[in-house]
């Protein structure tokens, strides 16, 4: 049987670990030749490692070291078809506290993170034959909830941004958004391990539990294959029914 991404050449943002790495062994398992990039170089490291990919620790705010690092990436893979665009941070604080800093740090990691990921690997995009990008967004970006004016904000700016660069870059070049309800993550573990606090959030939702990462990538494995061949500029919430309840 074929594997879905054969020959395809993908580089994937906050790949040491939650919906960054179970993206990463989906889209291994499927055949593709992978570029991890994340904060958290031993981790990315190690994951790298294991899927026989190439890893590189990489601030996606900094955009001299994402030009480096894309560029390198790129030329290693030999071309790069597809962007998984999954780093991201949260800080759910109400406004009346929310530090001025981590405001800027959220739009610089969740919203321009994405555009100097883009913007990097452009090159190669419009050489490949087709090419996908899929940004991790977030339910928040449809239904803010008290406390995430930065991340509800950041992650509504990504959503837009992948809708526009949908109409700049195609035809050959899809882009889509994926908005996760709650995922069972590193950053939602204050969350999931609280018994009461997942009978309340699951309570919330149709489906009447938590995501797993493996949802999330499933919906990625989707847009960045032919399957979703005529869909781009849309945004897919992973939530469960939480989002339309």
């Amino acid at each position: 049987m074929t594997k879905k991404l054969a020959s395809r050449k993908i580089l994937v943002t906050g790949a040491a670990s939650g919906m960054g790495r179970g993206i990463a062994r989906l889209f291994a398992e499927e055949g593709a030749s992978l570029a991890l990039l994340d904060m958290n170089e031993a981790g990315v490291l190690d994951v790298a490692k294991a899927l026989g990919a190439h890893g590189f620790r990489c601030d996606v705010t900094d955009r001299a070291g994402v030009n480096q690092i894309v560029s390198e990436a790129g030329n290693l893979l030999g071309g790069i078809d597809g962007i998984i665009n999954a780093a991201g941070i949260l800080d759910i604080t109400p406004f009346v506290d929310l530090d001025p800093a981590s405001w800027d740090r959220m739009l610089a990691v969740n919203m321009t993170g994405p555009f100097n990921i883009v913007k990097a690997a452009l090159p190669f995009l419009q050489q490949a034959e087709l090419a996908t990008i899929v940004n991790i967004a977030s339910v928040s970006a449809l239904m803010p909830m008290p406390g995430t004016a930065g991340y509800s904000a950041s992650k509504a700016g990504q959503v837009m941004f992948t809708k526009s660069i949908a109409m700049d870059l195609g035809p050959k070049i899809r882009a889509n958004s994926i908005c996760p309800g709650v995922i069972k993550t590193e950053m939602t573990r204050y969350l999931w391990e609280n018994p009461e606090h997942t009978e309340r959030a699951a309570e919330r939702v149709a489906l009447k539990r938590l995501g797993e990462v493996d949802d999330v990538a499933r919906a990625a494995l989707f847009f960045t294959t032919e399957d979703s061949g005529f869909t781009t500029g849309t945004e897919l919430p992973v939530d469960g029914g939480f989002s339309w309840r």
